[in-house]
């Protein structure tokens, strides 16, 4: 029996050294290449599948990474997750902003049905934080939400209803009604549009971001693509200080 003991000690060292050194290279493999991983939810709930994408330099036991959520638009809806891989936040910046400026986790869900609807999309942010704040580090007081076309529109209304909930939003050829403009006083903004969109008018927000203003709300800036049509995502994402401006944004934690 004496024997046994160091025996079952080497067992156990081995079999912990061997787990942590899988753990290791796991980290080094993310940390040098990203990773994408698609959750496909099949639940009671009927809760979105979503793309979770790892930033490069990414690793679990590093310091906490802010998170983006990204609303695709119309005609993605009922679609396989996996189209967002090449449409999503995370595609357009992967090769053209420097790992260094890119530091955010990016979740994509996808919607079976159009439009996207507050209360469902915190739900599903409520849902995520829960089960990944601690697995995937995320930062509390920096969690945004962007989108486009329909995720443009539904940026500006899941912000409206929950405007305590974001550090900040981006909306990209969205717009809302210029009525609610005063629900978002104290959400950073930045919005794009192009002025020669012919699918959602441009109109739509220029109209809410002048209320905004009209209000004289603290951090709002709207840019104006000249002569750009609908498809904006990446004339905006590639941009380096959308990136700056984001990371500029806080939310304090009560």
């Amino acid at each position: 029996m004496k024997r046994r003991v160091p025996l079952l000690l080497l067992l156990f060292w081995i079999i912990g050294g061997s787990l942590l050194l899988f753990r290791l290279i796991y980290d080094l493999k993310t940390y040098e290449f990203g990773s994408t991983i698609v959750i496909r939810q099949i639940t009671p709930q009927q809760q979105y599948d979503y793309l979770l994408r790892l930033p490069r330099g990414y690793h679990d036991f590093g310091k906490p990474r802010p998170l983006i959520i990204f609303l695709h638009g119309a005609g993605e809806t009922k679609k396989d997750v996996c189209v967002l891989k090449n449409l999503d936040i995370f595609h357009c910046a992967n090769g053209t902003i420097p790992v260094k400026d890119f530091p955010f986790i990016v979740v994509s869900p996808t919607t079976p049905i159009h439009g996207w609807e507050p209360k469902r999309v915190i739900a599903f942010l409520d849902e995520f934080l829960k089960e990944n704040r601690m697995r995937y580090r995320i930062d509390p007081g920096r969690v945004y939400l962007t989108g486009f076309s329909m995720g443009g529109f539904g940026t500006f209304r899941v912000a409206c209803e929950y405007p305590d909930r974001f550090a900040a939003i981006v909306p990209l050829a969205g717009g809302c009604e210029p009525e609610n403009a005063a629900k978002l006083q104290t959400v950073p903004t930045w919005a794009f549009h192009g002025d020669a969109d012919d699918v959602v008018s441009y109109e739509n927000t220029e109209k809410m971001i002048t209320a905004m203003k009209e209000l004289n709300h603290s951090n709002v800036q709207f840019t104006t693509l000249h002569e750009a049509g609908h498809g904006i995502p990446h004339l905006v994402y590639t941009k380096p200080e959308l990136y700056q401006w984001l990371l500029e944004q806080r939310k304090m934690q009560p």
